[in-house]
């Protein structure tokens, strides 16, 4: 005889799968969480949730691991500046890659201008030590994007500087002074060729900020100074050639007798500030500086060098 079918008061329950389960506790996302922490523990695996474990592992390139290990030892100071990497052959042996591998790190290298290649039987790969030049290429690149003017790299320098002098000031050394000194002596013994002394004038003000000791602020000095004669070598300016602007601000000085002037001018500049730093005069040593950077053509907003903008291409 056929038995009946069992009640559903009395039928066994059949077990829930867990995608089914889930789903019906989609509505309630603590009810869920208590789910997923039961199924883990009972079954013994790792619950699948919706934070990741974690990311997609990248393999460096061979090429990079090789440019990595030489840019370590450039950094470092294990290799200077000047010094010739081993010939091919010899870093192919060391390293245990093929000659287009090393290559390919010699790019890497070169792009970052840390070393320069020549090809040939008498060249080679020479290491170069980074420069705040590099950078501020890069820096000029973006900041001529963004429709940077001469002016704004100026105000920037207006900034940075004046500080720098209050701190020479307060400090006092004879060390600071003396170097600050045989600064403006070279720019004495280079006469009055533009080029040159524009150089000379440019590095007072590096020395102003190099002799605080702060590296970071020295990098941006640099920079700074550097984006400035990049902008005015294609137009044909002397390096530094924005800071010789007449008093009016309306053109630059051509003829000798202003070069003359303004380089005499500027020389009394540098030499009161020497003298302000060397009596420890703080407060007139940052007044000083920052008159002389905010002069007409410099760092006064909607002034001349704001309507020169970065031209770093050309």
């Amino acid at each position: 005889m056929a038995q009946p079918a069992a009640s559903a008061e009395t039928r066994p329950a059949t077990p829930q799968p867990a995608a089914a389960s889930l789903r019906t506790t989609a509505a309630n996302p603590a009810a869920a969480d208590g789910r997923v922490s039961h199924l883990a523990a009972s079954s013994g695996t790792l619950a699948v949730t919706a934070s990741p474990v974690g990311r997609q592992v990248r393999v460096p390139k061979t090429a990079e691991l090789v440019a990595s290990q030489l840019r370590r030892r450039i950094i470092r100071g294990e290799l200077a500046e000047g010094d010739a990497l081993p010939p091919e052959p010899a870093l192919m042996m060391q390293f245990g890659v093929s000659r287009p591998t090393l290559r390919e790190a010699f790019r890497v290298l070169e792009a970052e201008a840390l070393i320069s290649v020549r090809r040939g039987a008498h060249g080679g790969a020479r290491v170069h030590a980074p420069s705040p030049a590099v950078a501020a290429r890069y820096a000029g690149l973006v900041l001529e994007h963004r429709g940077a003017t001469l002016g704004d790299v100026h105000q920037a320098s207006a900034m940075i500087e004046p500080p720098c002098a209050v701190l020479l000031a307060e400090r006092r050394s004879p060390h600071d002074t003396a170097v600050l000194r045989a600064v403006l002596a070279e720019a004495d013994h280079i006469g009055e060729e533009p080029t040159a002394l524009a150089s000379a004038q440019a590095a007072f003000h590096r020395a102003v900020v190099e002799l605080t000791g702060n590296k970071s602020l020295s990098v941006l000095a640099g920079m700074l100074h550097h984006l400035v004669d990049m902008t005015n070598a294609p137009q044909g300016h002397a390096p530094g050639a924005a800071q010789f602007q007449p008093p009016d601000g309306d053109a630059p000085a051509t003829q000798p007798a202003d070069r003359r002037l303004l380089g005499r001018a500027t020389r009394q500049v540098h030499a009161t500030l020497i003298d302000l730093i060397e009596i420890g005069d703080a407060e007139s040593a940052g007044e000083h500086w920052r008159r002389h950077l905010a002069a007409p053509g410099h760092a006064v907003p909607g002034g001349p060098a704001d309507r020169c903008m970065l031209d770093l291409l050309g």
